[in-house]
């Protein structure tokens, strides 16, 4: 798995580059060897066919300046290499990507590739240029002009197009390379959105649910008669009959047990 910086780096080579790196295209080509700009200040980016690396040019001028007359410093004094990253490693991490992202890389990759194909017939059909051909007259080379202009945007247009699907897809690829990634899970927890709070009910209602909750009857379970319980016709007597009836229910009590 590649790092954060080393998914920034691979991103930084471009979306055509990055593509063919996690496809597994560049080990093979021998003669694979440049550089480009980096985000970084004082910073290069450069590859060959083995790999890519960030180079801090920051102390490099000044090296240079202090060797004076000495021709040979430049191949003593080495920039430093603050990251690399192999495409074997880059190819490693290409294969754990969904099928669905590399197919849209491969079929993108292509589409560029066909597209500068198209241009290259037309170009080399016509002999290069318009300004580097003959014409009879000034009015052919106008219209070969025109008709040169009119492809050419059209060529552009859908560079554009291809470049920034790319773009997209590099992007889903390497998702550390995204500007606005939350730093930490802090966040990444700040960016959420809030949920919707209940509407809570007034104070008013709130205490009558309270009250009415406190005084009202709690429903009881009724009790079966047993040993330590009177019968239901003895409660009812009790109840109905004052204190007479409630002697002779007590009396009744006694002879039972």
């Amino acid at each position: 798995m590649l790092s954060r910086d080393q998914q920034q780096l691979l991103g930084s080579l471009g979306a055509g580059m990055a593509a063919d790196a996690l496809l597994d295209r560049l080990r093979d080509r021998g003669t694979l060897e440049g550089g480009r700009s980096a985000p970084q200040d004082g910073c290069w980016i450069s590859y060959n066919r083995k790999a890519v690396w960030l180079e801090d040019h920051s102390g490099f001028s000044e090296a240079m300046k202090a060797a004076g007359s000495d021709k040979q410093a430049w191949r003593r004094i080495r920039p430093k290499v603050v990251l690399k990253v192999t495409w074997a490693e880059a190819a490693a991490y290409g294969t754990s990507l969904p099928q669905d992202v590399r197919t849209e890389l491969d079929t993108l990759r292509r589409t560029e590739r066909a597209e500068n194909r198209r241009w290259s017939e037309f170009s080399d059909a016509r002999g290069g240029w318009p300004w580097r051909r003959r014409f009879d007259s000034d009015e052919e080379h106008q219209e070969a002009q025109a008709e040169w202009d009119k492809v050419y945007g059209r060529h552009l247009v859908a560079l554009r197009d291809v470049w920034a699907r790319q773009k997209a897809a590099i992007a889903r690829a390497l998702p550390l390379t995204v500007d606005d990634e939350p730093v930490d899970l802090l966040e990444l927890l700040d960016q959420q959105a809030a949920r919707p709070t209940a509407p809570t009910p007034s104070a008013a209602l709130q205490a009558s649910a309270i009250q009415g909750a406190t005084t009202g009857p709690s429903p009881t379970a009724p009790q079966e008669e047993g040993l330590f319980t009177l019968p239901r016709r003895l409660l009812n007597n009790l109840s109905s009959g004052g204190v007479g009836g409630g002697r002779s229910a007590a009396k009744a009590v006694e002879r039972r047990v």
